[in-house]
């Protein structure tokens, strides 16, 4: 399904840019003549410039600065506060992109606007990278034991220093982005019960073999997937398709939040 939206920025009800303006915008930005981008962005000499000056007038810092003809041939270029505005709608047109495709996405939590940026575009060394809310925070000292609700309904614990959690600004029903590497999942058929331990009911999805190690899948609540790396003689007893479990440390989730 071809959906797709067009971002238009207005003050008050006076337009200030759209893509036909962006793209002005662009080719006066490439060839520094405010006729040429007027040719390459498929408009006129005249509206390009009645563009420019409305532009220019709606903020309190022009858009595109000019200089007449003469013996140095004139030209145009943005403003520090044109290349920020360029900057700005690209951004937001990828944030706009990807909750488009996140409607048509089942799979994808809608909570928060981190929850749709974690799936479609954060990338990190870490291997396991999970969303949830915060149901719970417990402060002791200098740490806090903070509660979190994954997308997929498990609860897990996670402990952050004092200083972070207020720095982050964690509260009750916060999303957050968990991440955590896969050297500190051990899996297991059997739950752990082991103070400070989380432990994640699942399904094995596969097995990989890496020299005298292993790479483990596991399938949680059909909405993530765990990964683990662990000794291959550790993982003799769990078989393929069967339940299993994903434990790991309070203490080695990193948090990451919006604020």
């Amino acid at each position: 399904m071809d959906l797709h939206a067009l971002l238009t920025l207005s003050l008050g009800d006076k337009l200030f840019v759209n893509p036909r303006r962006i793209n002005l915008l662009e080719q006066i930005a490439s060839t520094g003549s405010i006729s040429q981008g007027a040719k390459l962005a498929g408009i006129s000499y005249k509206a390009a410039w009645d563009a420019i000056n409305e532009m220019n007038s709606l903020m309190p810092e022009p858009v595109v600065s000019s200089e007449k003809g003469g013996k140095g041939g004139g030209g145009a270029k943005l403003t520090e506060f044109g290349e920020r505005l360029l900057k700005v709608y690209s951004i937001t047109s990828q944030v706009q992109g990807m909750a488009l495709t996140a409607l048509l996405d089942d799979s994808v939590d809608m909570h928060s606007l981190l929850d749709v940026m974690a799936h479609f575009s954060l990338n990190t060394s870490a291997r396991n990278q999970l969303t949830g809310r915060i149901k719970g925070i417990d402060s002791n000292g200098l740490n806090d034991n903070i509660g979190v609700v994954l997308a997929g309904g498990q609860s897990i614990q996670i402990s952050v220093t004092h200083t972070s959690s207020e720095r982050l600004q964690l509260t009750i029903d916060k999303s957050v982005l968990l991440l955590f590497k896969a050297p500190a999942v051990v899996a297991s058929s059997t739950a752990c019960n082991v103070g400070g331990q989380n432990c994640l009911t699942g399904r094995l999805l596969s097995v990989t073999k890496l020299g005298d190690r292993a790479e483990l899948s596991i399938d949680i609540d059909g909405k993530d997937i765990i990964y683990s790396v662990m000794p291959l003689t550790q993982t003799q007893s769990l078989v393929v398709g069967e339940p299993c479990f994903a434990c790991f440390d309070a203490t080695q989730v990193i948090v990451a939040s919006m604020n």
